[in-house]
């Protein structure tokens, strides 16, 4: 899915309400798992400490499910 088809998928669904605790944890599971394989290749790329602070501290509905579907498998949002 490209980053457009995210973002318009996310404009439509409202991002009027914060995600569960799941959610947040499906998300963060999902970056970790990523970080992880990927680090070699993109050293400079936010830590998953920074990425769960991000998710849990952010007060913006839309700005918590827009970092969420950095990453593939944004089905959950």
């Amino acid at each position: 899915m490209t980053l457009s088809r995210r973002i318009t998928r996310l404009e439509a669904s409202g991002g009027g309400e914060m995600m569960t605790a799941a959610d947040r944890e499906a998300v963060i599971s999902r970056y970790m798992e990523t970080h992880s394989v990927f680090k070699p290749a993109f050293p400079n790329a936010i830590t998953p400490a920074a990425y769960r602070h991000a998710i849990e501290t952010t007060r913006s509905p839309f700005s918590q499910q827009l970092l969420a579907c950095w990453l593939p498998g944004d089905e959950d949002l």
